[in-house]
This record gives structure tokens, sequence and C-alpha cells, in this order.
């Protein structure tokens, strides 16, 4: 039994891994197509193409749950078809240990993809992203939306903000005893500190600043929410939104709450992110068993791969309702899964 358990482990996961990768660089190819459209001077075709493979391992992870899923069930559609399923079912082995068992291929690829883009994919793609931004800042600088913040005698400009970097930063002094502008810095990036920023390289200073005050770091306490563009929510870490969710505790504000509870669906999500895929694993799976008379096993990994994206629907409208009716995210997010392992725990009696 052993020799069966550990055939259809290798197996689930050495089809989820296949069909990931093929996901991965059809998006890839489709991805490329489209930064075609944005070549210009400096963003070239090479870099067009290293943006692309760079951004890759990060885009997979939307196709993660679907492949594993398919993986899963074409492991267990062969291994029917073969007959493996009913010699475990003859030795004693219950529908919903097989079940367990072969989902253990597909959950070793989803843990482990989703570590190493907690270690290194994120990272890679805004990497990436920041690279592409400053080739496509001639470009693009002007159709951005300048966003400004004012703190004590200093007003700070930039167009965009990514992870601890600030895109097109341009400080100004003001002297507040004459109520005039001493100086400007600008760059196109500068990086936030913990007490101030660090403009880079580019770093040009107009005006009559003292020579003390020509240097790249500037004291400038850079608002932690200011750095929470939406678009980039699900680009951060997970520490870093625990982080921002802590920050979010101590505001009573409307816009403050409804902000914590997107960083909250985000949170929950990655942390239940296996949990859910699981569940889906588990329900669906109880499908494959029964009579290849009924239906063929193709059927039934088609049928459970469009169960998977309505699932993936479902959870996103709960969550869309929790937020909405001001009610625990954690509820929105869990609810599906919990209805899937419900609704299996009945399938399973049945077989």
């Amino acid at each position: 039994m052993k020799i069966f358990s550990k055939y259809l482990i290798k197996r689930s996961f050495l089809i989820s891994i296949f069909i990931f990768i093929i996901f991965a660089i059809l998006d890839t190819v489709f991805n490329f197509i489209s930064e075609l459209e944005n070549l210009s001077f400096d963003y070239t075709f090479l870099y067009a193409l290293k943006h692309a493979l760079t951004s890759m391992p990060h885009r997979s992870i939307e196709f993660l749950e679907g492949a594993c899923l398919l993986g899963f069930m074409v492991a267990l559609g062969i291994s029917h078809q073969e007959g493996n399923l009913n010699v475990l079912r003859s030795n004693g082995l219950s529908p919903i240990k097989i079940i367990l068992i072969s989902s253990l291929g597909s959950m070793i690829v989803v843990l482990s993809i989703l570590a190493m883009d907690e270690i290194a994919f994120r990272e890679m793609h805004i990497n990436s992203k920041v690279e592409k931004d400053y080739l496509l800042d001639q470009a693009t600088q002007e159709q951005s939306q300048v966003q400004w913040i004012k703190q004590n005698d200093y007003l700070l400009s930039y167009t965009n903000v990514i992870d601890d970097l600030i895109l097109n930063p341009r400080l100004i002094k003001v002297d507040s005893n004459i109520d005039k502008v001493k100086y400007f810095k600008s760059s196109k990036s500068a990086k936030i500190e913990e007490n101030g920023i660090t403009f880079d390289q580019s770093l040009l200073v107009e005006g009559n600043p003292s020579s003390d005050e020509i240097s790249n770091y500037e004291i400038f306490s850079f608002p932690l929410v200011a750095s929470i563009p939406f678009s980039y929510i699900d680009s951060l870490s997970f520490n870093r939104i625990s982080s921002y969710r802590s920050l979010m505790n101590e505001s009573s504000l409307d816009e403050d709450i409804l902000f914590r509870a997107h960083l909250d669906k985000f949170f929950y999500k990655k942390i239940f992110y296996p949990f859910s895929v699981l569940a889906i694993m588990i329900f669906f799976g109880s499908f494959i068993f029964g009579s290849l008379r009924d239906s063929t096993p193709g059927s039934r990994i088609v049928f459970a791969v469009f169960g998977g994206f309505l699932y993936r629907i479902f959870q996103d409208l709960s969550i869309s309702i929790s937020i909405s009716y001001n009610t625990p995210v954690l509820i929105g997010v869990i609810a599906p899964a919990i209805i899937l392992l419900i609704l299996s725990f009945f399938s399973y009696r049945k077989i």
C-alpha cells in the first residue's frame, strides 16, 4: 500500500507542477506581447523580455490554485482508469483517505510556490516593475497623477510608491520665517528610511541650501498609509501587511476602516490559501469515485475545474459582502471553504 500511496503523491505532484509551468509560460507569452506596446527608446525589446520573465514567478500565483486542482484531478482520473483506486479501497483505505494522500503532491506544490514567492518571487517582481517605471519615466511621467504630502516646512510630491521606493520625488523646503522657498531637491527615485528619505544618485538641488543641506538624505517622516496604494496591496509581503494592519487599528476614520478591511482581505487570503485549495480538492475529489459508465474521468475533471472557477467567484463575493456590511473579513474568506467541507461530508457518506 505504501508503494501505491507514494505513486499517487508523486503523480499528483508531477502533473500539478507541469500544468503550473505551462500556465506560467502561456501567461508570460501574453504578458510579453502586451509589453511590446510600451516599447520606447529606453524601454527596448530586451528590457520588455526581461520584465516579462522576471515577473513570471509572482504573476503565476494567480494560476496556482487552478493548476494544482487540475493536476490533482488528472492524477486521480488516470489512477482510477488504471484501477489503482479500486485496489486501495479493496485494501481498506476509505475514499477520503485516498483523496488526502493524493492531495499531498499538489499541496507540496502549493506550499513550495507560496514560500518561494514570499522569499524571492515577490521581490523580483517589484524590482522588475521599478526598472520598467524608470525606463518608461520620460514617456509616462506627464500622464502620472502627482501626489503631495505636507510636513512642517516640507512639501513632497511624487508619482508613485513601490514597496519602500518613491518614484519621481520632488522635495520643497520652505523658510517659514520669510515665507519663501529655500531650495528644491529632486531625483528619479528615493528610498524610504526610518526617519527620512534618501535620494538616488540622480539628485538635483536647486535654490540656496547650506553646505550641510546638500546631501542625498533628508529628514522626512514619510506617512506609512501613503505608501500603500490599493493596486499594490496584493504585492506586499506577509510581514508588511501585518504591520500595516496594526497601524490601521489605531484609526477610527471611515477611510482607514475600509482600507484595513482590504488589508484583512489579502492577509487572510494569504493565510488560508492552502486551506482553500485543500477544501476544493477534497470536495471535487469525491466526484472521481464511481462507475466509469456514468461519466468519463475527463468530464469529471472539466466539472472540477469549472467548479474551482465558481468557488473563486463565490469567495470574492463572500469577502465583498463582509466588507460591505462591516462584518469580520475572516468569515468571508473561510466561509466558502467550510461550506465545501460540509458538502464533502455528505458526498463521501454516499460513496
